[in-house]
């Protein structure tokens, strides 16, 4: 009997804990931006480029206004570097990143049953995957100046740091759809710690990726989520 009673009682615990978990899912689009001494490279200008960025998360409720979240996202972290010559355009340079990135974050919560705000605060890791540049380069002859195209996958050297690490925040909007499905929009500021380039510390030539990401996403809850 006393057995009968404890497996219940595990079980009742296992259903409450079940209850707290929910699972999401979400993509959409990154604009990022490079922070980066222009010292000796006074004709170099940085501009922000659109990539993508699409996840898996899980998170588990605390309370009614606070939840712990973790997610895996794929996301691409790009920008443009482009020449500033009076007699030669365009020549710039793309740069397109692509990152394995796990962001933990605290997820506070407020509003209506159907429709809540979002603050979002934690820190992210992550895995530089790969590395392609694309643009117009230029060369000269005597007599003429002429353009090349190019697009090629760029290997990793010495002077890359491939782990990243940075802290992040955001603002989200839920919307209940059902009792256990919720529609998520949200925008989320990564800011690098960390430089992806090495190189020589006299130069101090560091760069740092800022990205702000913008996705939509349905969050599936194990429990009745109009009870929480």
């Amino acid at each position: 009997m006393k057995r009968l009673a404890l497996l219940i009682f595990l079980c009742f615990l296992q259903g409450e804990a079940i209850a707290q978990w929910a699972v999401s899912f979400n993509g959409g689009a990154t604009s990022t931006t490079i922070t980066r001494s222009t010292a000796g490279r006074i004709d170099e200008t940085y501009s922000t480029l659109w990539g993508y960025d699409f996840g898996i998360g899980g998170r588990y409720t605390l309370n009614p206004w606070l939840a712990i979240r973790a997610d895996l996202n794929l996301m691409q972290r790009n920008h443009r570097m482009q020449r500033r010559l009076n007699y030669i355009s365009p020549v710039y340079t793309d740069h397109l990143n692509t990152y394995l990135s796990l962001p933990l974050m605290a997820d506070f919560s407020f509003g209506l049953k159907k429709l809540r705000g979002h603050l979002l605060l934690g820190g992210y890791c992550g895995f530089w995957l790969t590395h392609r540049v694309k643009g117009v380069t230029y060369g000269m002859t005597d007599y003429d100046v002429f353009f090349n195209t190019f697009n090629q996958s760029n290997p990793f050297t010495r002077e890359d740091r491939r782990l990243n690490a940075g802290i992040l925040c955001g603002i989200g909007l839920s919307h209940c759809l059902s009792r256990h499905i919720d529609l998520n929009l949200e925008a989320l500021y990564h800011y690098d710690l960390v430089s992806h380039h090495i190189g020589y510390a006299f130069l101090h030539d560091y760069r740092y990726l800022n990205t702000l990401s913008l996705t939509l996403g349905i969050i599936y809850h194990f429990s009745n989520n109009q009870q929480q």
